[in-house]
């Protein structure tokens, strides 16, 4: 994974150099700003893949700290601000790192897409912590629209799949003064002998 991921941020450092080329060759404001908008995507993937190496090595916290000013950028483009509480250095093995990141990665999009229409704006705040040596719970709360009815969309079915692959649990709920929270707990660093009867129950 660590060689898929330098291999394409070598190729996002050649698409930007690219599409600035481009840029400064345009005779038209339009073709600028489409341009621009392209380069602001291409950097927001690429930030997204950079974030992504810190958890292939199991640094669950220096993927948080490398994606927030990603999600800062995102949630000022629709009006949503961003809060990340994040309780010290966490570190897991790399595939429960890289998992656990996509699941936020995938809620903090949703809330960002879907939690605040109309340009409403809004907080969303992310919260990470170890609740004892081997649990950890991930909380994404908002203050926008809310649910109504099941939790069945592609969003939370790539969330709850997630959480299951890591033996934990995803679970949405109602905030009493507007909004959802979304709670994902999943086990971490546990021995080896309790690894073996999970194995094992499967």
């Amino acid at each position: 994974m660590a060689e898929i991921r330098h291999r394409m941020s070598n190729g996002f450092q050649i698409l930007q150099a690219f599409t600035r080329q481009q840029i400064r060759s345009c005779d038209s404001q339009e073709a600028v700003d489409r341009l621009g908008n392209l380069l602001t995507q291409i950097e927001t993937v690429a930030a997204q893949q950079s974030a992504l190496s810190e958890a292939d090595t199991g640094n669950f916290s220096g993927f948080i700290e490398a994606i927030e000013p990603l999600w800062q950028r995102l949630g000022d483009q629709s009006g949503v601000a961003i809060e990340v509480d994040l309780d010290g250095e966490i570190s897991f093995s790399p595939t429960v790192a890289e998992t656990a990141s996509r699941i936020l990665l995938e809620a903090v999009t949703n809330c960002i897409e879907h939690a605040f229409p109309g340009d409403r704006g809004g907080i969303v705040e992310i919260k990470v912590e170890t609740t004892d040596v081997y649990h950890c719970e991930c909380r994404v709360i908002d203050n926008g629209v809310g649910f109504e009815g099941d939790r069945t969309g592609q969003g939370t079915g790539i969330i709850r799949s997630l959480a299951e692959t890591l033996g934990g649990q995803a679970t949405w709920s109602r905030r009493s003064s507007g909004g959802t929270v979304l709670s994902v707990e999943f086990p971490v660093n546990l021995p080896d002998e309790v690894e073996a009867m999970n194995k094992a129950r499967v």
